[in-house]
Order: structure tokens, then sequence, then C-alpha cells
């Protein structure tokens, strides 16, 4: 019996990441013979790099991650913050949104 295919276990799901010029593409094979793969595709921009590959995280935790909530034991939180060391510049403006 394959890794895990174990009975009651969960399906396993192949996934392919490919990696872009200016973002990457999630492609997750069906399960059933003759259904069709999905693709996912990310964009990143020049500014906003971190937090598009974050996106993509989270919508590949949505839809294949562990089912949890918040009073689970466990769970997994994907969150964007600056670095350990990162110290922003002494007359940085205010970026305006």
């Amino acid at each position: 019996m394959a890794a895990g295919a174990e009975k009651g276990a969960t399906p396993l799901v192949k996934i392919e990441i490919r990696r872009l010029r200016n973002g990457a593409v999630l492609r997750v094979e069906p399960e059933q013979p003759g259904d069709e793969a999905e693709e996912y595709v990310y964009q990143e921009t020049d500014s906003a790099e971190i937090e598009a590959f974050a996106d993509f995280l989270r919508l590949l935790l949505d839809h294949y991650g562990p089912t949890t909530s918040r009073y689970s034991p466990k769970r997994i939180h994907i969150v964007v913050e600056p670095g350990d060391k990162y110290e922003p510049p002494a007359n940085h403006e205010i970026m305006k949104g």
C-alpha cells in the first residue's frame, strides 16, 4: 500500500509549482482519472512580491491544507512581517494608499 493510502486516510494530492519570471503557477492533478487538472496563477509586482506570495500560500492552505479552527491545538497562520534586522530609513515618507 502506498504512503498515505492507509484505510480511511485522506487521499494524496499531487501538486506542481512552476516558477515564472513574474510569479508562479500551481497545478493540482485531479484525484479521479479523466477529471481536469486545476491551475492557479499568482503574479507578483515589484512592490508587492512578498504579499503576492503570501496570498498564494493562503490559497494553497485554504484549498488543500488541513482543516483547523481557532480552537485547534495547532494551526497554520501565514503572516507577512518585517525582517528581524530591518530598520526603516530615518527619513522615510509615509506611503499613501
